[in-house]
């Protein structure tokens, strides 16, 4: 049997042949600063009641390929009481997707 390579091997190159032309990095002095700060209650954009939400822990400037564009995307630890805190304790959204979230049964929490 004549060996070819492993399959994950063959997924990852093609992958990174379909890749676009590199992608200019941007200049940091003009890129708008973070609009959230640590320690920041956040809550995902969303058209029910019942989004997640958390602290801003981190945050990195970082390509969006949807979007086509460099963004500030935040690491979110979430509240014990978010939906998805079950199973994840924490998660990341772009800037865009995330709002402030003032509420006055969201107490800090220590896990």
């Amino acid at each position: 049997m004549k060996k070819t390579g492993d399959l994950i091997s063959k997924l990852f190159l093609r992958e990174v042949n379909s890749l676009p032309p590199s992608i200019k990095l941007p200049a940091f002095e003009e890129a708008n600063p973070p609009r959230f700060n640590y320690g920041d209650k956040l809550r995902w954009i969303s058209i029910d009641e019942e989004a997640d939400w958390g602290t801003v822990i981190g945050n990195f400037y970082n390509y969006e390929p949807h979007q086509r564009c460099w963004m500030w995307c935040y690491l979110i630890w979430l509240a014990p009481n978010s939906k998805s805190a079950t199973w994840c304790q924490f998660d990341t959204a772009w800037e865009e997707d995330l709002e402030k979230f003032d509420r006055e049964d969201a107490p800090d929490f220590d896990r």
